[in-house]
């Protein structure tokens, strides 16, 4: 037994500590390690058992102006990093669409990678928002598997980002996050106040998170498939396309089971 828990103890500090990017230990939620898993397990309680029980016998609340507001800041806070990273790999000659390394110097342009990955990973965070108001409002089946996964797991490879790549062939994962949700968030507040202008986002929007999840299998799954090696961790390869390729699937079949549903409407 103290051989086993010898073994765990030194498996976490080699992974959580000596294999970690040192320069991000004081950040916050980063320097330490139960901070990010503790908020994680309150969002599931909570939307999943607590929330629901909570609003069971009450009416649902009227959130419209604070719904309004919060979508206005993820529009700026999404934009603006859209923007930035734009910026940055725009003025960035040798940057490589094909497999791209993490700058792990103590340099500006090392930095700046470390802190547009923990930007990106802060607005994750404050996503998770969203499912809340779904319960405020008394609209739990909106609170389906593929939300609360998309969020869930969106958090905690953002946070591992953070800690272990921050930077490098991720950049695009963010670029095209980022612009998705300037368009969904802005979808939100067009729905909310019934704009004409609604129906036109909702068409957009299915198609902008297929692009988007084709091409990140892709960007991610040609290095990991082709066993391209620039310096980025190939484990990372096959995480992002994993994920982009099962969000990709899951998103397919709603998208498909939607437009049938549609079809038998109309006929």
């Amino acid at each position: 037994m103290e051989a086993l828990l010898s073994k765990i103890t030194h498996g976490y500090n080699y992974f959580m500590v000596e294999s970690r990017d040192s320069r991000n230990s004081g950040l916050p939620l980063i320097n330490s390690s139960w901070q990010v898993p503790a908020i994680l397990a309150i969002y599931l309680l909570t939307v999943l058992k607590i929330g629901p029980r909570f609003m069971e016998n009450r009416k649902a609340y009227d959130l419209k102006n604070v719904i309004w507001s919060y979508n206005l800041f993820q529009i700026v806070a999404n934009g603006a990093l859209f923007l930035a990273e734009f910026y940055l790999i725009g003025i960035r000659t040798n940057f490589n669409y094909v497999c791209q390394p993490v700058d792990f110097s103590p340099t500006k342009t090392g930095y700046e990678e470390l802190y547009m990955t923990y930007a990106y990973f802060l607005i994750k965070i404050v996503e998770l928002t969203d499912t809340l108001f779904f319960v405020l409002r008394k609209k739990q089946s909106h609170v389906t598997f593929l939300h609360v996964y998309h969020h869930s797991i969106m958090l905690t490879m953002s946070y591992l980002a953070v800690l272990f790549v921050p930077g490098g062939h991720i950049y695009l994962l963010g670029l095209w996050n980022t612009l998705v949700h300037v368009v969904l968030y802005q979808f939100y507040n067009l729905q909310l106040f019934q704009s004409p202008w609604a129906a036109r986002f909702k068409s957009l929007l299915p198609k902008m998170q297929l692009a988007q999840f084709v091409h990140l299998a892709y960007h991610f799954g040609r290095p990991a498939i082709l066993g391209i090696d620039c310096g980025f961790p190939m484990v990372w390869h096959w995480i992002g396309f994993g994920q982009a390729f099962f969000i990709l699937i899951m998103s397919l079949n709603i998208y498909i089971n939607s437009f049938m549903q549609k079809s038998k409407k109309q006929a």
